[in-house]
Formats: structure tokens, C-alpha cells, sequence
């Protein structure tokens, strides 16, 4: 009777372990949107049914994520399968990639500071004489307000510099989205354990983090990959 007790209990607690695992994916698919989701099911189907599948043919998709995070984190990734280009382009196409990250929608190259001007709602700019990259990033709240953010990059521009192919590499560089979606899910999960408190939390204050970093810790904390949102996020972080 006590080993019936004791299934019934263990059976009990699993089961309210999924149901916590399925509400929080539940939550986080509901910030992302309808859209997205169908976004990023594709992405992780392809990922896993695609890349995984060529790259570890013997394993499952559990240890084949243990395999591809283990590699990453040794940096062991000279021989891996390239992903596909129609995944590549589904995600470039789509919301999502906004939603994780921002450009900007104006890029200028300053020939100096004294063509430059501040913003009522952008920082104070260094004085220089020589030029350098100032960028325009447009946002709309949910209540249909625009706003403007500014940013300037001080390289190593001469004068005689190619301007017209500097703006165009400024225009495709990718920057964290602070304010989208993404970031606002894993704010929502960050309590689902130690490691998505850490993972959020670091990715909060440095922005874009070294994927062989991620993988150690991942690895670390023993994340379970039978969990949909886990894998999930491998695959944002790691892929796109």
C-alpha cells in the first residue's frame, strides 16, 4: 500500500510539473503572438527535424541537443551541417526577427560633430573632427505612438571612406530589442529557474552574449532538453 501511495504521489508531482512547464510556454507564446509562434515552431521543427537529424543521424533529439550544445561550448563546430536557407529566410522575413532585434530605419555619416545636433530625447555627442556614423532607430508603442531613439558609432571612418557601404552595413547590424517581444518573455519565465533568472538577467545588462558562454551554462545547469521552451530558446539564441 505505501509503494501505491508513494507512485500515486511521484505520478502527483509530475504531473504538476508539466502543467507549470505548459503554462509557462503558454505564457511566453502569448507575448510573442500568434504569428511569431507559428514563426518559431517552423524554426525549431526545421532545427530539429533538419540540422540535428543530418548532423547527429544516431541520436535523439534530447541528446542531440546535448551533443550540439557540448560542441558549441568546446568550440568544436569546424564540421557542422549548415542550416537551411528556407528556414534562413523564413525568419528573415518574418516579425519575429524585429521582435528580437532592432535596426535602424536612418543612418547618416557625419563629416564632423558640428553637422551633428541633440535630440530631445538622445544623448550628448562627443565633439570630433573627423566623421563618424549616426544612427535613427523608430519604435511604436502599442497605444500607436512613434518614437525616436538616436546612437552614433565613432570607427575608424577617413574622410575619403566608401559612405554610401558604410550605411548600408549600419542598416543591416543587428541590435538587441530591449522593448520587443522576445525579450519581454523571457522576462515573463526568468522565474522558471536559476538558470533562465541568470540567462535573462545577463542578457539584460551585456546584451549580446557569446554562444559557447550560453552552451556552458546551459550545460552547467543541466537545463532539461525535453522541454519545449528550452528548446526553444537554443534555437533563437543559437541559430538567429
Amino acid at each position: 500500500m505505501k509503494i501505491i501511495k508513494s507512485f500515486i504521489f511521484l505520478a502527483l508531482i509530475l504531473s504538476c510539473s508539466d502543467k507549470k512547464t505548459e503554462n509557462q510556454v503558454s505564457e511566453f507564446e502569448k507575448i510573442l503572438g500568434n504569428d511569431n509562434v507559428v514563426t518559431l515552431n517552423f524554426l525549431v521543427s526545421n532545427f530539429e527535424k533538419d540540422f540535428l537529424a543530418r548532423q547527429y543521424p544516431n541520436l535523439n533529439t534530447e541528446n542531440a541537443c546535448r551533443q550540439f550544445l557540448t560542441e558549441l561550448r568546446d568550440k568544436k563546430t569546424d564540421n557542422w551541417m549548415k542550416i537551411s536557407q528556407k528556414a534562413i529566410k523564413k525568419f528573415k522575413s518574418s516579425d519575429l526577427r524585429l521582435e528580437m532585434y532592432k535596426f535602424p530605419d536612418s543612418v547618416w555619416v557625419l563629416k564632423n560633430s558640428t553637422f551633428d545636433k541633440i535630440e530631445s530625447d538622445s544623448l550628448a555627442f562627443l565633439e570630433t573632427s573627423g566623421p563618424y556614423v549616426k544612427s535613427r532607430f523608430k519604435s511604436t508603442n502599442p497605444e500607436g505612438i512613434t518614437k525616436y531613439r538616436f546612437g552614433r558609432s565613432y570607427g575608424n571612418i577617413m574622410h575619403d571612406s566608401n559612405f554610401d557601404s558604410i550605411i548600408k552595413r549600419e542598416l543591416e547590424i543587428p541590435r538587441i530589442n530591449f522593448i520587443g517581444k522576445y525579450f519581454q518573455a523571457l522576462e515573463l519565465i526568468k522565474n522558471k529557474s536559476d538558470f533562465h533568472r541568470e540567462f535573462f538577467e545577463t542578457k539584460k545588462s551585456r546584451g549580446f552574449l557569446y554562444p559557447e558562454s550560453i552552451a556552458r551554462v546551459m550545460l552547467n545547469y543541466d537545463i532539461d532538453l525535453r522541454d519545449k521552451l528550452n528548446r526553444k530558446i537554443i534555437v533563437l539564441e543559437f541559430i538567429y
